[in-house]
């Protein structure tokens, strides 16, 4: 290395240090990126509707319990909100959009909703629970660690 110039050592630090650029852009390029959500702007509208939601859903007196049991998440909804129900229940993977589950709220005479936990990986979820009962919305989210 003595006996290089000022300007070849120029040229060889120059020429790594675009080598290393360009493998970070080429392994930048190759990452999956997940959104939160891509209606972004819709939901932004709709953010007072949640917020009213929520607020509807501190005024019961029972709150929608989420349990795992034998296999099974179990959705049990309160003894006043078992009939006249409809909305949807949305199993949100925050580590990978892709594993992500939703379905409609279809319970029970007891108020019961059950998934088998087969569908889903071990990991974090959060249920967001979207629902209207007479008229009335209402919304709750609830985080479970799954492991099978």
């Amino acid at each position: 290395m003595k006996n290089l110039s000022w300007g070849t050592k120029l040229a060889m630090f120059i020429s790594l240090y675009v080598i290393g650029i360009l493998i970070f852009v080429g392994f930048s390029l190759t990452q999956d990126i997940n959104l939160i959500s891509t209606d972004y702007y819709p939901q932004g509208i709709d953010f007072q509707t949640k917020i009213d939601k929520i607020k509807n859903t501190y005024t019961l007196n029972e709150k929608v319990v989420v349990s795992q049991q034998a296999g099974t998440i179990q959705i049990q909804f309160p003894e006043g909100i078992r009939s006249e129900v409809s909305g949807s229940i949305i199993f949100y993977r925050p580590s990978n959009s892709d594993n992500d589950l939703r379905s409609d709220i279809k319970i029970d005479a007891s108020g019961l909703q059950v998934f088998k936990s087969d569908k889903f990986i071990n990991g974090r979820y959060a249920i967001k629970i979207d629902w209207k009962h007479q008229d009335k919305g209402y919304y709750q989210e609830e985080a479970i660690y799954l492991s099978k």
